[in-house]
């Protein structure tokens, strides 16, 4: 196979809907053409610029030097799309309307199995990365699969044609179904199980990448969640197993959930005229969103490492009471919401969920046991 490029030294790779260049100057023409075959499930339909260009770094093996390359790739893409894209760690697989399911999950859950078997009844959108527009289109990453079929190699990095997969249909992508995988070890069949809204938040969050760049991260994350009719999990042993329920899936109009409340919460009141001396109060948040009781928050620490949060029981009480109050303002806020504790002390019960609410940083306030300040 002689590998297309533009200028025999470069191949262009469509990742999340940029292009990203590789630089493999410095390859065999024999490599050249072997990741022209792995990546030729990618290559852009039209010649566009660059977002980034990545090369090949030194290694003992072609394989690992294939699988370095797209590490560098995903990364670049991931970097160009940020704040623009809602972009999960996921595979994809589309139908012939191009109604797209998504199965989001950490390493380990079987996302390229479960693609490669899934993909060839329906197209192969991804198995790494999948990007979601506001509106709910999906733009795919066709990257190669990565493969074991040897013990004693690295894995390889097989293309989708190689492997039998389909191609995208001849239409838009859209956002049709999200699912959260968890794999069994025991012999219970496979199953979809729905997901309540903070447990879904709770399983999508941690797989999402650049979630914080997003203007409104939690409405979004939660608003593809709602537009869906509910994120699913998907609990099962073998790919081969989850076809049926794939194909139930795709068979299924689901109707949108009711939106989430967002919370336009003030840091603080205008607190000149009070007295407190060691006044609780909200430290800053980058998104709040009501979820039937509970309370979503996502935060973002000066390295950029974004963390949600969510709040239930006595807890979003007590951080929206908490614009400068004191302890027995909160007591009392607690109070009047839920009730005083049958057979509990409120006082005591308020202490415990401020206590949880300093340690992971989202109340500044006195952390001593004289709460009367």
């Amino acid at each position: 196979m002689s590998v297309p490029t533009t200028a025999d030294a470069d191949l262009d790779i469509e990742a999340l809907g940029v292009v990203v260049r590789m630089a493999i100057a410095g390859l065999p023409p024999s490599d050249r053409d072997l990741l022209g075959e792995a990546w030729s499930g990618a290559r852009p339909a039209h010649p566009r610029s660059p977002v980034a260009t990545v090369a090949p770094r030194a290694h003992f093996h072609f394989d690992a030097t294939v699988a370095d390359l797209t590490t560098q790739v995903t990364h670049a893409a991931l970097s160009a799309r940020r704040g623009h894209l809602w972009m999960v760690h996921a595979g994809a697989v589309a139908d012939d309307r191009g109604r797209v399911i998504l199965f989001s999950g950490r390493s380990g859950m079987g996302k390229t199995t479960l693609m490669s078997r899934l993909a060839r009844e329906y197209a192969y959108v991804s198995d790494e990365s999948v990007g979601v527009t506001a509106e709910g289109g999906v733009v795919a990453y066709r990257k190669p699969l990565s493969i074991i079929d040897d013990v004693a190699r690295a894995k390889r990095q097989l293309s989708p044609r190689s492997l039998g997969l389909r191609d995208l249909p001849d239409a838009p992508l859209r956002l049709h179904a999200i699912v959260a995988l968890d794999r069994l070890s025991g012999d219970a069949p496979p199953r979809l199980v729905e997901l309540p809204v903070d447990e879904a938040v709770a399983a999508l969050a941690p797989q999402c990448s650049y979630l914080g760049e997003l203007t409104a991260p939690l409405q979004t994350l939660i608003g593809h969640i709602q537009g869906t009719g509910g994120a699913l999990g998907l609990r099962y042993r073998e790919a081969e197993e989850v076809l049926p329920l794939v194909r139930a899936l795709f068979d299924t109009e689901r109707a949108a959930l009711p939106g989430a409340i967002a919370l336009n919460v003030p840091l603080a009141r205008n607190n000149r005229h009070r007295t407190d001396v060691h006044p609780f109060r909200r430290t800053p948040v980058q998104d709040a969103v009501e979820l039937d009781g509970r309370l979503a928050l996502l935060t973002r620490a000066p390295d950029d490492q974004t963390t949600v949060h969510l709040l239930d029981g006595i807890g979003p009480t007590l951080w929206l009471a908490a614009d400068g109050a004191s302890f027995d303002e909160l007591v009392t806020a607690a109070v009047e919401t839920h009730g005083a504790p049958d057979g509990g002390d409120a006082r005591a019960s308020v202490r415990q969920t401020l206590d949880s609410l300093l340690d992971v940083g989202l109340l500044t306030g006195p952390r001593h046991s004289d709460d009367h300040g």
